[in-house]
């Protein structure tokens, strides 16, 4: 039993020597919110077309939580828009590109070659280490105002101000003084037409009142008999 178990026991060790020697680790830095290309290739014109995957780690026969996946015949199968084949498939370039990287990206992706044989299979680890964006710093300038200029341009507004404010006094009287005119014609030309109607009545009743006199007078002149006069001498006779 002793014999049998120490070949055994050798041929495991080589098992898992043969493992390590086909996977590869390595770390990657990223701004948070940028885009992180992993890279992973593997031969195409030596081993073929082969089924690879991308995962947040590597399983006992393929990747756990996959993210893109193709297979022999190159044709692409993904969970989210996030993450996408960047390289030529065809030729071999399994990069893996993720967009706009966030805080909870962070840990390890494993890139898995499906190799035919026992333990054949490629394995690339990559450890993606989102770093924070710094924060965006605005620079101001601010000017230090001149005591004597703003004097001189206070002044300036000042007098520019005077002549401004007596036009707009004059153009206030020319308004004012506009619709007097008008008014008193308004208010003229009735009590003038009133005035001469007034006059006009009083002369005609006038005229009638001297017209009707001189007719009674004529009229009473003519009708009247004349009675002739008696003299002392009349009488003596």
């Amino acid at each position: 039993m002793a014999a049998g178990s120490g070949p055994s026991f050798l041929r495991w060790i080589l098992v898992l020597l043969t493992v390590s020697a086909r996977c590869s680790v390595s770390a990657f830095k990223v701004m948070e919110g940028a885009t992180a290309t992993l890279s992973c290739q593997y031969s195409v014109g030596r081993l073929g077309l082969s089924g690879v995957c991308w995962g947040r780690e590597c399983g006992t026969f393929w990747c756990n939580n996959i993210l893109v996946q193709t297979d022999e015949h190159g044709v692409i199968s993904k969970v989210s828009d996030r993450y996408r084949m960047t390289g030529d498939v065809l030729a071999g370039e399994m990069d893996l590109g993720i967009l706009d990287v966030k805080q909870t990206d962070s840990g390890p992706y494993c890139c898995r070659v499906d190799i035919d044989g026992i333990f054949n299979d490629k394995k690339v680890i990559q450890n993606l280490r989102v770093m924070k964006a710094a924060p965006v710093t605005i620079m101001s300038t601010t000017t230090e105002a001149n005591p004597a200029t703003d004097h001189w341009k206070a002044v300036e507004s000042s007098h520019i101000a005077i002549p401004r404010q007596n036009t707009s006094v004059l153009h206030s009287v020319t308004l004012v003084d506009d619709p007097f005119p008008s008014l008193s014609l308004q208010i003229n030309i009735p009590v003038l037409s009133l005035s001469l109607s007034l006059l006009l009545l009083i002369v005609g009743a006038l005229v009638i009142l001297g017209f009707k006199r001189m007719y009674h007078k004529l009229t009473s002149s003519v009708e009247k008999p004349s009675v002739p006069m008696i003299t002392y001498s009349d009488i003596l006779l």
